[in-house]
């Protein structure tokens, strides 16, 4: 996983004041490194525990930085950002948000990752903050209108299949039906909706799926669904704990296998999934460990403490409390990791392998809740 940092690339001395000055007025970039070349080293500030000089060309020191950092800043020339980063851009989904300054400060330009990398959001904030104007270029921000990848970014969702994003947004942008489907939230995206969006867009819950085909259907579910469109776009909210029990030593496919097949029973997608859940016990556990990174999720580790701590009842056994001190471990374990998460697989044994499955509640923290109301002053 990318480590999150914010870099500020520049290339002359008035560069390097305007990054000092987006250092002190912009707070998220208070701790961001500066980089410049080794020619303007005499020119940095004295307390330079975050300026770092390069030899060589900008491009080879950007391709050094592309991978390592998820926010980059260039004040300078807009073409010279667009030469130098052209050889290292890979995926919309993992490539950093690349914002553009130009070296008075006057313009903030949304370069590169605008809506899954935040670019766009970065350049607004960063604007209001230098006192700039703010410059974004892609369309549904323009037309006032919802993309569907910033919207999923706001409610943690995934998006599959990946490849059909292009057309959802194409749909809203074109003015054409499209209908969004979903067992989560459907209020909630009344409410943030633009103002002046495609009036075309229709909100419908899940079950009415089948009953209306006459536009580019948009699901918001986490379930498996037997769907009768070739052309859909799925957004997966990532509310899905994993309780997981195990003895010492189990392989890496036995987990996997006793994950799938849980999710199959439940028909919910693997996609859904936030985070396993174990007792802290299990810390050095491979397997455990191993899978989430395949998954691409974290681990959280449960105390004992907590668990014996739990105010609510759980399937235990004399076994597993002889030997650990608690009377079970996964279905705890999730419940305890999940917020305000409802239970819908209880303890359930698969090869050695105990399972429990907990759903987050569909409400929207605060952060998120802020983040929507900035979306919508701001027209998206």
């Amino acid at each position: 996983m990318r480590t999150i940092k914010k870099g500020i690339l520049v290339l002359t001395k008035k560069g390097i004041s305007l990054a000092e000055r987006l250092r002190a007025l912009y707070q998220p970039f208070q701790q961001a490194d500066i980089y410049y070349p080794v020619s303007r080293s005499k020119e940095k500030s004295e307390n330079n525990n975050y300026h770092y000089s390069y030899q060589g060309s900008l491009r080879e020191q950007v391709g050094r930085l592309f991978p390592e950092y998820n926010q980059l800043v260039f004040i300078m020339a807009l073409g010279i950002v667009v030469r130098v980063i052209a050889p290292y851009l890979k995926d919309k989904r993992s490539d950093p948000a690349v914002v553009t300054i130009d070296q008075a400060g006057r313009n903030i330009i949304s370069t590169l990752s605008g809506h899954l990398g935040g670019a766009n959001r970065l350049v607004l904030e960063i604007a209001a903050a230098l006192g700039g104007n703010p410059v974004i270029t892609t369309a549904s921000e323009l037309e006032g209108q919802i993309a569907f990848d910033l919207l999923a970014q706001m409610l943690n969702c995934r998006l599959i299949p990946f490849a059909n994003l292009k057309q959802a947004n194409a749909a809203v942008v074109n003015e054409s039906m499209v209908n969004i489907f979903t067992d989560h939230y459907c209020s909630l995206i009344k409410e943030v909706l633009p103002k002046g969006a495609n009036q075309k867009i229709k909100i419908y819950p899940l079950g009415e799926l089948e009953k209306h085909q006459n536009g580019f259907p948009v699901i918001i579910s986490n379930r498996q669904l037997p769907l009768i469109y070739r052309d859909y776009l799925q957004l997966v909210p990532r509310n899905i704990v994993i309780g997981i029990g195990c003895r010492r030593g189990v392989q890496l496919k036995q987990v996997e296998t006793a994950v799938t097949n849980a999710l199959a029973q439940l028909r919910l997608k693997k996609e859904g999934i936030k985070n396993l859940a174990t007792i802290e016990l299990k810390s050095d556990e491979r397997a455990i460990s191993e899978y989430a990174g395949k998954l691409g999720v974290p681990v959280d580790l449960i105390k004992q403490e907590e668990i014996r701590a739990a105010d609510f009842t759980y399937r235990t056994s004399p076994f597993v409390q002889q030997a650990i001190g608690v009377g079970g471990v996964c279905e705890p374990a999730a419940l305890l990791s999940a917020k305000q998460g409802r239970l819908l697989l209880g303890k359930t044994v698969f090869n050695q392998i105990t399972i429990a499955v907990v759903e987050e509640s569909g409400e929207i923290d605060g952060n998120t809740k802020d983040r929507i109301s900035r979306y919508s002053e701001w027209g998206w």
